[in-house]
């Protein structure tokens, strides 16, 4: 059951760093004049998304696993 938990929240990680990177690049864009602001809102959006699912995921599990979760991530 845990695992499964600690999966959950990995996977929440890495769809949240993939959308922090793809923001990075949407930026750059921008200042070349070559995207639109409301594709960075959006970006934005599911990134508030997972940071707020990421909380939520972490409020319910002990410090404990937090810490194992932290080392299984690579995360410091």
């Amino acid at each position: 059951m845990m695992k499964e938990i600690e999966d959950k929240v990995l996977e929440v990680i890495k769809e949240l760093e993939s959308w922090e990177k793809r923001e990075k690049k949407v930026r750059l864009r921008l200042e070349k004049d070559e995207a639109d602001i409301s594709e960075l809102d959006r970006i934005n959006e599911q990134i508030s998304h997972y940071q707020s699912l990421l909380h939520d995921m972490k409020k319910k599990m002990s410090s404990t696993d937090v810490s194992r979760m932290i080392f299984r991530s690579g995360n410091p």
